[in-house]
């Protein structure tokens, strides 16, 4: 079996010659070592490729030492299977595909200002234009709305009756309303109800008829109440009594219901209340009129 021995340390020379022609044995073990030296040298030479070619990368990259002190053989690059170039492929594909996505997406927001420019522009242009047509039918209606006056405030009865417990009132009242059509179009007046009171004290409800008034036309509103022994506070009648007796009571008539009108060849009918409120009975005596405020849009 044959030894493989280091090679020798060379030694700085000291005076003798080789030392291969002095010891025999040590000659001989010096051309085996040369030997597998040059077989070693076959070997790598053999990693260029093929006569004429060679790797600078293998020849000239600095080998890697472990720890130990001995070369870490090199990672050779894995085998790919017959499938892998197939994944590669589908790989790339969806790589291009995702490029194509972010390409489009990048794209998107482009079109998306646009969309909600042109959005934006058509409910602009739509809220115009329901502004515009609310504003001129608010100044037609306002301007077909009739002018409403208090031409008759008056008690016929007003008196009490006294249980063991309350105190009950009846009373009889007549109230008329000067109505005035100064404008070209016919007003339409759907059922109304009436409602009077004074001071905190319901003196009775009235259903009213509709009825049609034509243009530059004055209509005469009678609305006609009654009580009959309401329960009622002994502050708030003896208040009211004591100011029926001196004419200065004050009275509060509403009416609510529907006023119709021709605007644009369409019959439009709104809700409307007419408000008499704080309607001094010394004032419609004296001939004043007291005016009503006429409602649109409320009940």
């Amino acid at each position: 079996m044959s030894e493989h021995l280091p090679p020798p340390q060379r030694r700085a020379s000291s005076g003798f010659g080789d030392p291969a022609l002095v010891f025999p044995e040590f000659a001989s073990k010096q051309r085996g070592l040369e030997k597998v030296q040059e077989e070693e040298g076959e070997g790598e030479d053999s990693s260029y490729g093929g006569k004429g070619s060679f790797d600078l990368s293998s020849r000239f990259s600095s080998p890697s030492v472990s720890r130990n002190g001995f070369e870490t053989p090199k990672k050779t690059s894995s085998l790919k299977l017959p499938g892998f170039r197939e994944e590669e492929e589908t790989d790339r594909s969806t790589n291009s595909g995702s490029f194509v996505d972010r390409e489009e997406k990048r794209k998107c927001p482009g079109c998306f200002r646009k969309c909600c420019a042109c959005t934006c522009m058509f409910l602009s242009i739509v809220l115009i234009i329901l502004l515009l047509t609310g504003l001129s039918v608010n100044s037609s209606v306002k301007a077909s709305l009739p002018q409403v006056s208090v031409t008759n405030l008056r008690f016929s009865r007003l008196d009490y009756a006294n249980s063991s417990t309350d105190l009950l009132m009846n009373a009889n009242m007549k109230t008329v309303l000067e109505l005035s059509n100064k404008n070209d179009k016919l007003l339409y007046y759907s059922p109304m109800k009436a409602a009077v009171s004074s001071e905190n004290i319901n003196l009775g409800q009235k259903r009213l008829l509709g009825f049609t008034q034509s243009p530059g036309n004055v209509t005469y509103l009678s609305i006609p109440t009654r009580l009959r022994k309401s329960k009622v506070y002994d502050v708030d009648a003896t208040l009211l009594r004591n100011k029926e007796k001196k004419l200065e009571a004050v009275v509060n008539v509403r009416l609510s219901g529907k006023l119709g009108f021709d605007w644009l060849g369409f019959r439009i009918r709104l809700p409307t209340v007419i408000a008499c409120e704080d309607v001094k009975q010394s004032d419609v005596i004296n001939g004043l009129k007291p005016m009503c405020d006429v409602r649109i849009f409320s009940q």
